[in-house]
């Protein structure tokens, strides 16, 4: 006997789909429990509550309070657009200026510029952003630097000797 509501898959950090969200509201119609609509959408209790108290509205002028499930969705994606992190872009826009000037005109390579920046103390640890960052940027194109000006890493077991990494091998 199938069931398309069982899977042997753990679905943790799963969010609740729009699909899913109409059926908690049919069920709720229904008067299903919220431990039963958990049960039947293969989530955890807490996960419907939780959805439940997000999505439910007052009607006629705060005497009834019902789930609605497009009140729930927009909640869902109204949280999603402020959980980003954000770009610390113009906190550190005078560092990225210099990493871009160091990179073109010295050939520094991003990590050595970050290096430099806390050896020498020019930049505060609050104006500076960590490499990997910095290549982020660079792959969003928030940095003037594009990535084909990068030397090509060593990729393959072959050459892996030629970089001198030899650990992986």
């Amino acid at each position: 006997m199938d069931n398309p509501h069982f899977s042997t898959e753990h679905r943790k950090g799963q969010h609740l789909t729009a699909e899913e969200r109409h059926d908690i509201e049919v069920h709720l119609k229904d008067e299903w429990s919220k431990y039963k609509i958990a049960k039947h959408l293969n989530r955890p209790y807490n996960t419907v509550k939780n959805e439940i108290k997000r999505g439910t509205v007052s009607l006629y002028h705060g005497k009834v309070f019902r789930y609605k499930a497009d009140a729930g969705q927009q909640q869902y994606l109204e949280n999603r657009r402020s959980s980003a992190r954000k770009y610390r872009y113009l906190e550190t826009s005078e560092f990225l200026s210099f990493v871009a000037k160091q990179f073109r005109e010295q050939g520094w390579s991003l990590d050595a510029c970050v290096g430099n920046a806390l050896l020498t103390g020019q930049f505060s640890r609050k104006e500076i952003v960590c490499t990997k960052t910095l290549y982020n940027y660079v792959d969003l194109g928030i940095l003037s630097i594009r990535n084909i000006a990068f030397p090509k890493n060593c990729v393959g077991i072959q050459k892996h000797a030629r970089c001198g990494n030899t650990a992986g091998i």
